[in-house]
């Protein structure tokens, strides 16, 4: 039924447009050589970068959320590295407070040690010299009262009698 009008009107488009069939089909022709040639040898190498080209974004990406990765471990360990670092040196710091309250405290006794030391030879020297002096004085007591009894007595005392005088003024004492 539609036919003879296609049929019709394409007579007509033909006969207004000078529509060749030969023409046609040799343009066809060369469009489909010419799409073909584009195809070959300029779509499909440009499709080809353009697939390379996404590749590498993908691979650019990766290796960018692979360092984002690594950069927090490495983050995360230097961290741990500093607190670890941290507690290492507190535990110095208070090693050391400990060791110098030790040295601190044995300094003191030993100082002590010292001064007490100290203070019994000075304590024990004192004595010495103490009866050093009594006994000096002792002798110079007895040589006096030995010449006093000499010059009371008006005779001169041998040494025999200086011994028992002096002997009798110490008991006395």
């Amino acid at each position: 039924m539609f036919s003879p009008i296609i049929a019709a009107d394409l007579q007509e488009l033909v006969s207004k447009f000078g529509l060749h069939t030969d023409v046609f089909i040799a343009h066809l022709i060369a469009f489909l050589v010419l799409v073909s040639i584009i195809s070959i040898f300029g779509i499909k190498p440009i499709m080809k970068q353009l697939e390379e080209r996404h590749q590498r974004i993908e691979e650019g990406e990766a290796m960018h959320a692979r360092s984002q990765k690594e950069l927090a471990e490495v983050k995360e360990t230097s961290e741990r590295i500093i607190d670890e670092a941290r507690e290492t040196g507190k535990q110095e710091i208070d090693h050391a407070k400990q060791t110098a309250s030790r040295l601190q405290a044995e300094l003191a006794d030993k100082a002590s040690a010292e001064a007490r030391t100290i203070i019994e030879n000075a304590r024990q020297q004192a004595e010495m010299d103490t009866a050093k002096q009594k006994a000096a004085l002792k002798d110079e007591f007895a040589a006096l009262v030995a010449q006093a009894t000499a010059q009371v007595t008006g005779k001169v005392l041998t040494e025999a009698d200086h011994r028992t005088i002096n002997a009798e003024a110490i008991r006395s004492l």
